[in-house]
């Protein structure tokens, strides 16, 4: 069995591509909708086609759903050969997975379409015509000592006699490579959510879902790809890791019931920032899947090479941590009036937070400890744990009887587990932490009330190391806490306060984390807190990364805008990312270890944080001037949003490299 976490030399990488939906031109528009999607899917793959060839991959893997016309209607081989004419432009093997528009929809009592035309429920003319303009149904191929498994995912539970053909097949090639790193490809996942679901039109059904997974775990799959939901999906089964793939084409709109927004665009069928595709870097322990979002781009206008992506889950990531103030993973019934799963409502969980942190290389998460006493919730973070997530669970005093039980059994889970008190209640409080904490790390963040309505405050000041001396002076408190907390404001300089920190805790035995807020007592209106915001959270994870020592949190993942505080966020209500987000995606990807904070130097409308190392300096302009020229510098400007090297004027926060 391989760890899920990435570890050792990088080996190779391999591309994931789902649903293309590939249409011949003078084809009638896909499902009724718009005319335009028809090209649009074209337009949108030769530009995936074009930026895999940058990034170079030994190989691509396509999860199905190739074409959007079916075998046996019109369009169908002059859709497929339109895919062929895109994707003969990749320069590395293609291998391809049946999906349910190339070769038939499963077999599925529940759906009433299938019920009344049994023509669109794959059988063996179906299975020859896909294999006759495509690939072979299912096979397998190997490379760098790995195992690459394809199967054909809609004739599990068919009754076929390919079905029966194809079990015997993926049986014996699993045993045949016992011990062997062994990655599988359907167009199906196995489950959505959690593998007792009710079956449904978008995973695979009983009894061949429990075969399958019960294939995964005794021959020790490392991992398990699939397509056809056109959304982000991971779980972990048994030391499977199990990834659904988001489509380059278009949006399965009915999930946008997922989030707490409105849809947008075509009911969200062009959320184009939930569009994408994978890439996956294979390590000599475990791997990493990459999503690469291409926000619908139809055109490789500039042709440079692409930034390399960065992964919460990276071998020896580290840098900023998040507050997860809202749900994180939440479920909602998805409602499917129309004529797949009509008559039932899907519970299924909301992946994509998940998504944008591992995409920004965060894996420190701050949540109540209620989350880990709430059974769904709480074994959630148990799994992701194990994946290699740092949780900080935090109650106000000592927690009720359901968080205590769970703080109790499933608290080795956790990084730290964080008491937030007034200062002078901590006393009376240490014996009962000492009671409940076991092996977990304990942090101390101090409760100060402040004058005015729903107004408080958490965390010391970074230069009050009396009261540390004086917390840690308490009876029983040196064996009790391994962590202090700070508080950073809006007024304060994160970098001067982090250091701050760091010093209030030097040779005192404790931990140092820094909380940085971003609320504020007014509604988000003027433009120069949002410019403020992004120098604040490029300060913090600038310092995360100098000061290595020292936790910093900030408190901004999705913004508030309702309530009687505000603030914006690192991505939206969609969870799609925002400034913040690009922020500390190439801030996690320029700042490597050995980054040091040397000085700080005020220029004319701008602060530079001059750095030591490959990068020299983070420049922030003031909020409060709209065109900031960039200074003179040694090295090459780039712009913390887009990543585009700059000159002329600073758009925002950058960072000075070498050149």
């Amino acid at each position: 069995m391989h760890e899920p976490c990435a570890e050792g030399r990088h080996l190779f990488t391999f591309a994931v591509v789902a649903d293309s939906h590939v249409t011949e031109e003078e084809a009638m528009a896909i499902g009724g909708y718009d005319a335009d999607t028809v090209l649009l899917n074209i337009e949108r793959c030769r530009y995936v086609v074009e930026e895999i060839n940058r990034r170079a991959p030994d190989f691509v893997v396509h999860l199905g759903d190739i074409t959007h016309p079916g075998p046996g209607t019109p369009a169908y081989e002059e859709s497929a050969e339109r895919f062929h004419r895109v994707f003969q432009e990749l320069e590395c093997p293609l291998h391809l997975v049946p999906g349910n528009h190339d070769i038939g929809e499963k077999a599925f009592p529940g759906d009433p379409l299938a019920d009344q035309d049994a023509r669109l429920t794959v059988n063996d003319d179906m299975i020859v015509e896909y294999e006759r303009l495509f690939q072979s149904q299912y096979h397998a191929f190997e490379h760098e000592d790995c195992l690459f498994v394809v199967m054909n995912g809609m004739i599990v539970n068919s009754g076929l006699a390919a079905e029966d053909r194809q079990r015997r097949w993926l049986e014996s090639l699993l045993a045949d490579n016992s011990g062997r790193r062994i990655f599988v490809f359907s167009h199906y996942p196995p489950y959505l959510s959690h593998g007792g679901e009710t079956g449904h039109y978008d995973a695979t059904d009983e009894p061949g879902r429990s075969w399958l997974l019960g294939l995964f775990a005794h021959h020790g799959v490392e991992a398990q790809f699939a397509g056809h939901v056109h959304n982000f999906f991971f779980n972990r089964h048994h030391g499977t890791s199990m990834y659904v793939l988001p489509s380059t084409s278009f949006l399965r709109h009915d999930y946008h019931e997922l989030f707490r927004a409105a849809p947008g665009f075509k009911q969200g069928r062009h959320d184009t920032a939930k569009l994408g595709y994978g890439v996956v870097d294979v390590h000599e322990t475990g791997h990493l899947l990459h999503v690469i979002r291409t926000f619908g781009r139809t055109c490789d206008a500039d042709g440079e090479p692409v930034a390399p992506p960065v992964h919460g889950l990276g071998p020896g990531q580290r840098g900023i941590g998040l507050d997860l103030r809202q749900p994180w993973c939440e479920s909602a019934h998805i409602p499917t009036p129309w004529g797949l799963d009509s008559f039932r409502r899907k519970p299924i969980r909301n992946d994509y937070p998940l998504l944008a942190l591992w995409e920004m290389g965060v894996n420190q998460l701050r949540v109540p400890l209620d989350d880990l006493a709430d059974p769904d919730t709480g074994q959630r973070m148990t799994e992701l744990a194990a994946f290699g997530h740092r949780f900080t669970a935090f109650s106000y005093g000592l927690p009720g009887a359901g968080a205590r039980k769970a703080l109790v059994e499933h608290g080795h889970h956790l990084a730290f587990w964080e008491v937030v008190a007034p200062v002078l209640a901590l006393p009376d409080l240490l014996r009962g932490i000492a009671g409940l904490r076991g092996n977990v790390p304990v942090l101390f963040n101090a409760f100060r009330p402040e004058s005015g309505m729903f107004s408080c405050s958490h965390g010391l000041g970074a230069d009050e190391r009396g009261v540390v001396e004086s917390l840690l002076s308490l009876d029983g408190a040196q064996s009790t806490l391994d962590g202090v907390v700070f508080g950073i404001d809006r007024k304060d300089s994160p970098a001067k306060a982090i250091e701050g920190a760091q010093a209030s805790v030097a040779g005192l035995g404790v931990k140092a984390v820094a909380h940085v807020r971003f609320t504020r007592h007014t509604p988000l209106e003027r433009e120069e807190d949002a410019r403020l915001d992004a120098n604040r959270v490029a300060e913090s994870v600038t310092a995360a990364m100098c000061f290595d020592d020292v936790a910093v949190v900030l408190d901004n993942f999705t913004g508030i805008d309702r309530g009687y505080h505000f603030s914006g966020g690192l991505v939206d209500r969609l969870y799609n990312p925002q400034v913040g987000a690009a922020i500390v995606r190439n801030l996690h990807r320029s700042l490597k270890a050995g980054c040091r904070l040397k000085s700080v130097t005020q220029r004319p409308s701008v602060t530079l944080l001059n750095l030591e190392g490959a990068a020299r300096a983070l420049l922030l302009p003031s909020p409060e001037v709209r065109d900031v020229p960039v200074p003179e510098v040694r090295g090459v400007v780039r712009d913390l949003v887009t990543g585009d090297a700059i000159s002329g004027r600073l758009p925002g926060p950058a960072l000075v490299l070498e050149r």
